[in-house]
């Protein structure tokens, strides 16, 4: 993985910034990015001490947990924004925090996240983004992000038809703790598309303080795409509550066929049963006992009465 840098991030270059040093009021740039990793409270309070970064913000940005959010401050906007990644049917959430004030944006996360690592790498090269005004790069790491979840749902959803595959070709491999584990994923990247799209919807409440009319419209793309992601996990939960149906319905009728076959053929030995259970009487005098065919006329008498249910069963389409 590519080590963690704290960086400023200008149009024209980027600049390191070490941890033990406090972040900058002003910039000779009338605009820049702020990008670092939290490492813990009290470097985030020397870091803001001269930025009057409320207390509570510190506390949100280093708690993973953080609920998603917007809060507005008397000199900046705090949001948060959720992530995820999905590997080994595990579905992982990480926040993404925010910053804007008149003149700079400053994101800080917990760890390296690829959709902004990425962009500092490549800032050279794609630095004219921020010219633009700084809300495009907001929209870019939401942009990348939303997708990204769009791709799990997308993910997930080959998984689910992989499922119906399973259920219907009678697979004896079907893994239903898999299945929940799936749904219980789709739940959470709905809850937390749901909250995201509030965010979205009160950043653009608030975007003529802090952004141009020009980004209006690729906010609301990533709102529309995240509109879809709800859409299509919405779509996946009840494909999954159908599956699960159909496999307890294709399970029921499985075991009541079992049964049935089982209880004919019980009611079938029944009567041979009895048969053998008479002749096996320890009685000196019964008919028959000593008779030369005795033997093969009771199993015949038992073949015969066997045959004779097993004939009234089919008259009757009891299988």
């Amino acid at each position: 993985m590519p080590a963690i840098f704290n960086y400023i991030l200008t149009p024209s270059s980027k600049e390191e910034v070490l941890l033990d040093t406090p972040l900058p009021l002003t910039h000779k740039h009338p605009k820049h990015w702020i990008h670092l990793t939290a490492e813990n409270e009290e470097k985030l309070t020397f870091l803001f001490q001269k930025h009057n970064i409320h207390q509570l913000t510190i506390e949100d940005i280093l708690n993973p947990n953080s609920r998603i959010k917007l809060e507005k401050f008397p000199n900046y906007i705090f949001f948060i924004f959720r992530g995820f990644h999905f590997e080994r049917n595990q579905l992982t959430q990480k926040n993404f925090n925010f910053i804007l004030t008149p003149n700079q944006i400053i994101s800080l996360t917990l760890d390296y996240r690829d959709s902004i690592g990425n962009m500092i790498e490549d800032w050279k090269t794609n630095n004219k983004i921020l010219s633009k005004g700084y809300e495009f790069i907001v929209h870019k790491i939401l942009d990348i992000e939303t997708d990204h979840t769009l791709a799990i749902t997308q993910k997930i959803e080959e998984r689910i038809e992989h499922f119906e595959d399973q259920i219907f070709s009678n697979a004896k491999s079907l893994d239903i703790s898999n299945v929940y584990s799936l749904r219980s994923s789709l739940l959470s990247i709905k809850k937390g598309m749901l909250q995201n799209k509030e965010v979205l919807e009160d950043l653009e409440k608030i975007k003529n303080s802090f952004f141009s009319d020009e980004a209006d419209a690729f906010f609301r793309d990533v709102r529309d795409h995240s509109i879809r992601i709800l859409e299509l996990v919405d779509s996946n939960i009840e494909s999954i509550s159908s599956a699960l149906e159909a496999h307890i319905a294709i399970s029921t009728r499985k075991t009541n066929e079992i049964m049935k076959i089982l209880t004919i053929m019980t009611a079938i030995m029944l009567p041979m049963s009895l048969v053998a259970g008479i002749y096996g009487m320890n009685f000196r005098h019964m008919p028959t006992l000593e008779w030369e065919y005795g033997f093969i006329s009771a199993i015949a008498a038992m073949g015969l009465l066997g045959l004779l249910m097993l004939v009234y069963f089919r008259i009757k389409r009891w299988y």
